[in-house]
């Protein structure tokens, strides 16, 4: 399809611009879905107990299980690195928290300095649940390591919102602390409701208010993502309404694993890796785990 050619070639900004029209949008989702019938043939095979994961995606756009019962092999890797991290997270300023005072993010230097964190994301495990529901090749985004402060300011991803990378995308969020419903839980609203609510709104991305939620959604049907440390959240962030919830009693510290097809709609914050910090973990990557990370994906 010529004109998807051409879509993809423009800016994220402008493009994101052009898909809001109904035939581009349409065009373009025909367009997923004929790559994702090409691909059915060639997914991998995954274990039978993520059959349960994986269609919770699907049907409510998100599933909560932990770390432990992931049983991921280089977990306790992880778990190492994100407690020498933690302590940095406490003290570091971005230039981004002067002005907004609600959210610190380590930057990627500072994150690759335990390689392990970024290479949980690319466990083959993950890739297999991850690529089984997207239904094409998956690209990593990395890792984001993250800190809300708990201020209880309504700002930025706080809001209600949906992402618009790519037609269907998966996020993981690892909490690092216990999470209590006012200790900023990851939030949000099934993807039935969400895609009834999108017609409704003519909704297409941006922020949503609480007042307007609540308007056609009862709160009853807002779902926190409530746990204690080490609680793993799997969320199609692209098909549900989410947000951070506002923390007021407890900061939330979290590592945010962020996947999309090869070709998504748009790439944000690019998590790039340098030649030398690719170098270092490259050798103990398999070329399809090459292939996911940003950046590298044609050079295998």
């Amino acid at each position: 399809m010529e004109i998807i050619e051409k879509i993809k070639r423009i800016p994220n900004r402008i493009k994101r611009i052009v898909l809001q029209f109904a035939v581009f949008k349409i065009v373009s989702e025909l367009f997923y879905k004929k790559q994702v019938e090409k691909h059915v043939n060639h997914l991998p095979e995954i274990y039978s107990e993520d059959l349960t994961l994986i269609e919770s995606l699907r049907q409510e756009g998100a599933f909560i299980t932990s770390l432990e019962e992931l049983e991921i092999p280089t977990t306790s890797q992880l778990l190492v690195g994100a407690e020498k991290l933690v302590p940095e997270l406490l003290t570091f300023k971005s230039d981004q928290s002067r002005n907004s005072n609600h959210v610190e993010s380590l930057p990627l230097f500072k994150l690759m300095k335990y390689p392990e964190i970024f290479m949980w994301g690319l466990e083959e495990r993950l890739l297999n649940i991850i690529e089984n529901y997207i239904g094409l090749p998956v690209l990593y985004h990395g890792a984001h390591f993250r800190r809300e402060v708990a201020n209880g300011k309504l700002i930025g991803v706080r809001q209600w919102h949906t992402d618009v990378e790519d037609h269907r995308m998966v996020r993981i969020i690892v909490y690092l602390n216990n999470v209590t419903l006012n200790g900023g839980s990851f939030e949000y609203i099934s993807k039935y409701l969400t895609s009834s609510l999108r017609k409704t709104l003519r909704y297409t991305s941006g922020f949503v208010s609480d007042e307007i939620m609540k308007t056609f959604v009862p709160t009853s049907d807002w779902k926190p993502c409530l746990g204690r440390s080490g609680t793993v959240i799997f969320s199609d962030t692209r098909n549900v309404f989410h947000r951070a919830r506002p923390p007021v009693e407890a900061d939330r510290f979290s590592i945010t694993f962020s996947y999309t097809s090869r070709r998504p709609i748009a790439i944000f914050n690019k998590v790039i890796l340098t030649r030398d910090e690719f170098l270092e973990i490259s050798s103990r990557l398999s070329i399809r785990q090459r292939q996911c990370i940003l950046g590298y994906n044609n050079c295998f």
